[in-house]
């Protein structure tokens, strides 16, 4: 038996409790660091991984270059305008609806195929080249001499309007014929060519033939201008 052994013994029970008790309670502590010292990992696992920092590090911080930029100004687009006249502008052309034509009725009464004619002043000798003027008788179908009838000789003389009437079957112009009229129309001859015209009218102002352009000349021996109309429906 050892030193040691012989103290332990020699200890009071009380004492070698105590020393037990620190004895288990230091086998334990120890036993417990081994295994926890065996349970931790030696080293990092692959699969975690560094992270970066945010923040440039003096090193990589460069100021950007200044980069050409080019803008593209646009270009006029010249558009070719057609400002040609068109020669032709369609139209529609509107349907064709029938006009009443206006046909003229044609006057009773037509001048005759002799008259005018131009003779000496037979009616009036004393006046000679003094007077000027128409005369001559209107017939109906049948070829009798009508009364009553207006006959107007109207146009220019010289430059002046003028405007005469005879009646058919006045007494101082049956000289002429039954029913005859008679018109001065100047105290002197005077040439004029279709400046006067003559046309016959009822009583009641409505004219029953055409108007019709007559000459005069400045001969004494035509003078006096011989105008007849008749019926001619």
């Amino acid at each position: 038996m050892n030193i040691y052994e012989n103290s332990f013994l020699k200890e009071k029970p009380k004492e070698k409790m105590k020393k037990v008790i620190i004895i288990l309670l230091s086998v334990f502590l120890l036993s417990s660091c081994i295994l926890i010292s065996e349970n931790l990992p030696t080293s990092i696992p692959a699969s975690l991984t560094p992270i970066n920092d945010p923040s440039p590090s003096p090193e990589n911080t460069k100021s950007p270059e200044p980069r050409e930029t080019k803008t593209t100004s646009p270009s006029a687009t010249l558009t070719a305008v057609d400002t040609s006249i068109p020669t032709e502008i369609p139209t529609e052309l509107p349907t064709e609806t029938s006009i009443p034509q206006i046909t003229a009725t044609p006057f009773p009464f037509t001048l005759q195929s002799v008259t005018p004619a131009y003779i000496k002043n037979f009616a009036h000798l004393s006046d000679g080249c003094d007077w000027l003027g128409a005369a001559g008788q209107i017939f109906d179908r049948d070829g009798k001499p009508l009364i009553n009838h207006v006959v107007m000789v109207t146009g220019k003389i010289e430059g002046r309007i003028v405007e005469f009437v005879g009646i058919t079957g006045v007494p101082q112009a049956d000289i002429y014929g039954p029913g005859g009229f008679e018109i001065q129309i100047a105290n002197h001859v005077f040439a004029s060519e279709k400046a006067l015209f003559v046309q016959v009218f009822n009583l009641d102002g409505i004219p029953i033939s055409d108007s019709f352009p007559f000459d005069t000349f400045s001969d004494c021996e035509k003078n006096l201008v011989i105008i007849n109309f008749y019926a001619a429906k």
